[in-house]
């Protein structure tokens, strides 16, 4: 039996899903088992560029759906909402195409490993599923995003989940799948977002969940105010605020290396500049996409998610949608008295 690695991504963000793979092959070197690396594309293989030959297999998405139903969510979404109403689809297919596969770990392509996979496997000897929180304590302060956002994006990020064989994880995966095939939008509005939202509820509709509080395990934008960084050797460590030290497990650069990335283009918890422990992991990162960066066109638009993403505003544009909201929720609260 063996793990497999699985990463969702588009053409445009196949030098990511690269840089995972290696990451994960690189730290996976010291187990007996080695694990799998599995690109799903949720995106046409036939605008790959010529000549490409990925070192890791490739799943269509078009060969998990009819005609009919992948022109149906394509229509429906935004590049973004697809890939989302599609990962439990993927994980699925995984557990049933590959039946040596006992364990499949997700992790978005902004996600990079920097250290033994051993921890995470461990975590599944008696786990069937492994969530990750945003956040792991009150942030105390009154910059954004506050605890009520997390409650508008979801508890847990699902950028990494870790899923092992069993008939409560089949359970599992079958209930996701019908809640977010057709409603993993983004609307906050409806009580919707993505797939992530309805993570909420796996930990109480199923068994065997388990939430990782370790804050060498995820690291990202969200969570670097509560830590901090360094390199000991070849090894990095987070410290927390009770000055415990524990060893990275893994890192998401989203929003990170581009702010335009994810739910916090507007946060203003974190300055990245001023964060000098990151700013070698940046460097790293960086360096670990352009080795790929060359083999494909990142501006070609994935050819499914015919709706398109919300644009990032920033300076005076931003300040004037801001305003304009303001005053929209005004007149909402407003009695305008009848002329007749």
């Amino acid at each position: 039996m063996t793990t497999l690695l699985l990463t969702i991504c588009t053409i445009r963000q196949l030098p990511g899903a690269l840089a995972l793979g290696n990451s994960f092959s690189h730290y996976s070197t010291n187990l007996i088992d080695k694990p799998l690396v599995l690109i799903g594309l949720a995106d046409d293989p036939e605008n790959l560029p010529a000549g490409f030959v990925s070192p890791y297999p490739l799943l269509p998405i078009h060969e998990l759906l009819s005609p009919a139903q992948l022109a149906a969510l394509s229509s429906a979404y935004t590049p973004t909402e697809f890939a989302a109403a599609c990962k439990p689809l993927f994980i699925a297919e995984l557990f049933r195409r590959y039946s040596t596969v006992d364990k499949v770990l997700y992790a978005a392509p902004t996600i990079q490993f920097l250290g033994s996979l051993s921890p995470v496997l461990g975590q599944l000897a008696t786990a069937n599923t492994i969530l990750t929180p945003f956040i792991t304590g009150n942030p105390g302060d009154s910059c954004w995003p506050d605890e009520k956002f997390f409650q508008n994006i979801g508890l847990y990020s699902s950028d990494f989940m870790a899923f092992k064989r069993s008939p409560e994880t089949d359970r599992l995966l079958a209930w996701w799948d019908d809640r977010v095939r057709e409603r993993a939008y983004i609307n906050f509005c409806e009580g919707l977002c993505l797939d992530q939202l309805w993570l909420m509820h796996v930990p109480v509709f199923f068994q065997n969940v388990v939430v990782i509080r370790n804050p060498g395990w995820h690291i990202a934008l969200w969570n670097l105010p509560e830590r901090s960084m360094r390199q000991a050797g070849n090894e990095w460590l987070v410290t927390t605020k009770d000055a415990k030290d524990q060893p990275v497990q893994f890192v998401n650069f989203k929003g990170l290396a581009n702010p335009d990335e994810g739910f916090f283009p507007y946060q203003n918890r974190l300055q990245i500049s001023d964060r000098a422990d990151i700013r070698q992991l940046l460097i790293n990162y960086r360096q670990a996409l352009a080795i790929h960066k060359a083999l494909v066109v990142e501006t070609s638009r994935p050819a499914y998610g015919k709706q398109p993403e919300p644009v990032v505003l920033r300076g005076w544009r931003y300040t004037i949608l801001q305003s304009l909201q303001g005053i929209t929720r005004f007149l909402d609260r407003v009695h305008i008295p009848s002329l007749h």
